[in-house]
């Protein structure tokens, strides 16, 4: 069973916290754009619902890890991270689309439906969202001083756009209270649920280039192939080529290696054979994911 180190425990108590303030964020921010009849509330609270979905997935991964539960998996869950990627920016799309449209349709009436009380109300749980995002960015920049880690990098650029977001929805939604002029109010609500429209399209749209193409696996033999046949040159004359096979994505590139040798060529030697093939690998394909398989054979 993999040990947690104080590290581990310190990266998913971030994430708890960060996942935990954001879920109850959004259930107040649901409730406030309904209530207070607020547009920029009530996207707001939609994109915080979505997102929260992948910093839970994030949080799962990441504990799989640290307890050694995916060890099993020859190339890990990628695939199933990507379909929930792909599945969360449709419905950030989907909500764009339908929020931006009755944002433009409000700003061209001239007109809010939102009572003063229900744009107080909708500024001030606002206000409640921006200090729980810098709570939960800070805890999460803390997290990231360590060593280094995709996931809580991942994390810490998401936490940082989601607070510069929530303070440019601030600013929209306290004019939105302070105005009174109705075409004031109306065109400060459609404009804070505009910019949250374009931070949700911005998100599904980096979710689905990353996630799309991963998503699609390929060959990678015209990438291997000239790598294999410069590197086949620091193998010991003992040693023969016997195939290779190959997988990637945009961002991981997978290739075993087959080598043949006698039977009875000395252990050693055979793994100062894998060694020196696989150095000469990395050397051309420093980001490959590369195993090296002997095979022995009574003649070669």
């Amino acid at each position: 069973m993999t040990v947690l180190t104080a590290e581990h425990r310190r990266r998913e108590g971030a994430l708890v916290l960060a996942a935990s303030l954001d879920s109850g964020l959004v259930v107040l921010l649901l409730m406030g754009g309904i209530a207070g009849e607020s547009l920029t509330c009530l996207a707001e609270g939609i994109r915080g619902g979505l997102m929260t979905l992948i910093d839970l997935v994030a949080l799962f991964v990441i504990r799989k890890i640290h307890r050694g539960a995916l060890q099993g998996f020859d190339y890990g869950t990628g695939k199933i991270e990507q379909l929930c990627s792909i599945a969360i920016a449709l419905g950030l799309a989907v909500g764009a689309g339908l929020v931006g449209y009755d944002a433009v349709e409000m700003a061209m009436r001239g007109h809010s439906d939102a009572s003063p009380l229900g744009l107080s109300l909708a500024a001030v749980v606002g206000a409640l969202n921006l200090v729980v995002n810098f709570i939960s960015w800070d805890s999460v920049r803390q997290a990231t001083l360590g060593r280094p880690s995709a996931i809580m990098s991942a994390q810490l650029h998401a936490r940082t756009t989601k607070l510069l977001a929530s303070l440019l929805v601030q600013v929209t939604m306290t004019v939105a209270a302070l105005a009174k002029d109705p075409v004031a109010v109306a065109i400060a609500d459609a404009a804070g649920a505009l910019m949250v429209c374009v931070v949700m399209g911005h998100a599904a749209l980096r979710l689905m280039l990353e996630a799309v193409p991963d998503l699609l696996d390929r060959s990678i033999a015209h990438v291997a192939q000239p790598a294999l046949e410069q590197a086949l040159s620091a193998l010991p004359a003992a040693f023969h080529f016997a195939g290779f096979r190959s997988r990637g994505t945009s961002r991981a590139f997978a290739l075993e290696v087959m080598l043949a040798c006698q039977e009875g060529t000395d252990v050693g030697e055979v793994a100062r054979a894998e060694r020196a093939l696989a150095a000469a690998l990395r050397k051309l394909l420093p980001d490959i994911e590369l195993s090296v398989a002997v095979q022995l054979v009574p003649e070669i």
